[in-house]
């Protein structure tokens, strides 16, 4: 029950983080993928699994890493994707929110993303280790 508890809070206070207008972390080492304080743990060769049932796929191949995310967030299932080329200083990315479809285009600044959604929103994204990492999951939404 206490690690039922436990979970429950940590599903929580990720998803208030990753729906908070600030700037959010993220961070990619052999430890996990973490996003905005909520750590996904590895689960196979670039797979991550997380609090609440959130996921992570990355796949690298043509030049490219297409990255994939499942997670529930403020109650709503959310899913997104994003191409990042090899070299590139921007990555495309395509989310599901409550049922609703959303585009983004971040652009890389030298310390992160700046995401700026399809509707006109914008979200900064501070990426640890000075190199770009797809961020597949609504930051700001």
């Amino acid at each position: 029950m206490v690690a039922l508890l436990a979970g429950l809070a940590a599903a929580a206070g990720g998803a208030v983080l990753l729906t908070s207008p600030g700037t959010v972390t993220v961070r990619q080492s052999p430890a996990g993928y973490e996003i905005g304080g909520t750590r996904l743990a590895p689960a196979g060769p670039d797979a991550y699994r997380g609090p609440g049932g959130a996921a992570l796929v990355m796949t690298h191949a043509g030049g490219a890493t297409h990255a994939g995310s499942s997670a529930v967030m403020n109650g709503a299932h959310v899913t997104g994707q994003c191409l990042l080329t090899d070299g590139a200083s921007s990555e495309t990315c395509r989310f599901t929110v409550a049922g609703r479809t959303l585009a983004a285009t971040d652009v890389w600044t030298g310390a992160g993303w700046r995401r700026r959604y399809d509707d006109g929103r914008t979200a900064d994204i501070q990426v640890s280790g000075g190199r770009p990492v797809p961020v597949p999951f609504p930051v700001g939404r």
